[in-house]
This record gives structure tokens, C-alpha cells and sequence, in this order.
């Protein structure tokens, strides 16, 4: 399971680098540019991943391509993500369900990791970023606590200054 992401909360919304030309639920809240500064309650071990500009799906002549992944721009906020991914041990001192181990957590659903994000905000004493109501999940983007990133999010985070359908270039696999 991806690790929560975690945006500050010090600017109001609008503020700095996070306008998306994107639709509406590729859009990040945003932070004042270079506003690294994170209250005690949050990980120290998060990352700043600062926001920008970047080509977010893919040419339609793209081995590997979805169909839902049309290139567009889109622009991201400054916004926090933990360095790796949630592992068994962290998932079930926090769920109280799950093995334990130092490896990821697998066989979790998108709801059980919004849950996970909302049980770690509440262990850190801040307000949740998710209302979950059944099936119905909502982001309270006024909300200081943990969230999943969005899909803009992780996409820029991933790609990582690339522009290749991988990280590590035009393959999947390392030369």
C-alpha cells in the first residue's frame, strides 16, 4: 500500500503553485511556495515533494498505454509523502488487524487505506482528511490530517522529473 501524503495547511487555498488545468479531482490543494515546515504531531520522515508543471497520461503511441491516460499538463502544490510504503508492521500497530513484518502491506483496499490515513491523523491528533459515509468518501481539503495523494500527485512524485512511461526510462525492466 502507497503511504499517506500530508499537504500544510499555513497558506489558504489558492496560494501558491496549485492551479491544474486538469479536471477538478486531479487538483491538489496547495501551500505557499517552499513552506517546508511541518507541526510536531506530523512524521518527520515525510518528504517535501515540491510542486510543478508536468505532462500528466501519455502520447496515444505509447507501449503500455490505458486508455484513459490522454496527455495533458497539469500542475501540482508542494504537498508531503512518505518515502516508502506502508508496511505490515506500520498497518496493523495503526488498524490493530493484519501480520506484522517489515515489508508492504498488500491485499488492502482503496477504502481501508483511506481508513488507515484517517486512524494515523487521529493517532496524531489532527483532523482527518477523509469523511467516509459507506461507499461515499469525501476530502476535506480544509483538513490538516493525512490523506492518500491524488492521482496528479503520485503520478508527479513517481515520474520523478521523467517524461519516459517509467522512472527509470522507455522499459520496465533496468539495463
Amino acid at each position: 500500500m502507497v503511504g499517506c501524503s500530508w499537504t500544510p495547511r499555513n497558506a489558504k487555498q489558492g496560494e501558491g503553485a496549485g492551479a491544474s488545468t486538469g479536471s477538478a479531482a486531479e487538483q491538489s490543494p496547495t501551500a505557499t511556495q517552499g513552506d517546508s515546515s511541518a507541526p510536531a504531531a506530523v512524521h518527520d520522515d515525510f518528504v517535501l515533494v515540491n510542486g510543478g508543471t508536468f505532462t500528466m497520461g501519455s502520447p496515444a503511441d505509447e507501449p503500455w498505454r490505458g486508455d484513459d491516460e490522454s496527455a495533458h499538463e497539469v500542475t501540482v502544490g508542494d504537498f508531503y509523502l512518505a518515502p516508502m510504503e506502508v508496511s505490515r508492521q506500520e498497518y496493523s500497530e495503526t488498524m490493530g488487524v493484519g501480520d506484522t513484518g517489515n515489508v508492504p502491506v498488500t491485499g488492502v483496499t482503496w477504502y481501508d487505506a483511506v481508513a488507515y490515513c484517517n486512524a494515523l491523523s487521529d493517532m496524531a491528533g489532527l483532523t482527518p482528511a477523509h469523511a467516509i459515509d459507506g461507499e461515499n468518501v469525501t476530502w476535506d481539503r480544509a483538513a490538516n490530517g493525512y490523506r492518500l495523494p491524488t492521482e496528479a500527485e503520485w503520478e508527479y512524485a513517481c515520474r520523478a522529473g521523467t517524461t519516459g512511461p517509467f522512472n527509470l526510462g522507455h522499459s520496465p525492466q533496468r539495463r
